[in-house]
């Protein structure tokens, strides 16, 4: 039996679909490093609805805290004794369960933990299932001169239309149906 992990490491996907939209998650690629994750973000995810911009992050670089947690008082602001210095992070909220993490906005904080506390200060009336916030320069995101060569090269494939597949509609009508019934 082999004790070493035979997956290459897993990014976060996030997706802009217009000028000024939050990016939401969109799921996970595995590659061996940021740039390829990059590429194969874009090949997984600019097939689907039109984008403006991708960002790539390591899953390990995302602090999680959800409402459970801050319930119990489990996150308890220590000071970092590593730095002082105040970092630039980036914010995603869960609001509703079939929804997907979206960006909040931005806070300075010395460690994920304290970057968590200011978000609630600054975004917490929103009060998502959870939080996520990593470090600004822990991302790479496509660049706005890039965006014909990443997403215009597949928007005239039937595959990127909806309409191709009614699986979508169909199961609203099943889930219209069923409530109706009840």
């Amino acid at each position: 039996m082999n004790n070493y992990d035979t997956q290459w490491p897993r990014f976060m996907v996030f997706q802009q679909a217009a000028e000024g939209e939050p990016l939401l998650h969109n799921g996970t690629v595995h590659a061996p490093d940021i740039e390829m994750a990059m590429l194969n973000a874009r090949d997984v995810f600019s097939r689907r609805p039109d984008a403006v911009a991708l960002w790539v992050v390591p899953a390990d670089e995302i602090y999680t805290q959800t409402r459970e947690e801050l319930a119990r008082n489990e996150l308890k602001l220590e000071p970092d004794k590593s730095t002082s210095k105040l970092i630039d992070f980036h914010v995603f909220g869960k609001f509703e369960q079939q929804a997907q993490c979206r960006q909040v906005g931005e806070v300075k904080a010395a460690s994920p933990k304290a970057a968590v506390q200011t978000a609630i200060r600054e975004y917490g009336k929103a009060d998502p299932l959870w939080w996520w916030v990593f470090p600004k320069d822990a991302l790479l995101s496509s660049l706005a001169q890039d965006r014909g060569p990443m997403f215009a090269a597949a928007r005239d494939k039937s595959y990127k239309d909806q309409a191709e597949y009614p699986v979508v509609t169909l199961m609203r009508e099943l889930r219209s149906k069923t409530k109706k019934g009840k």
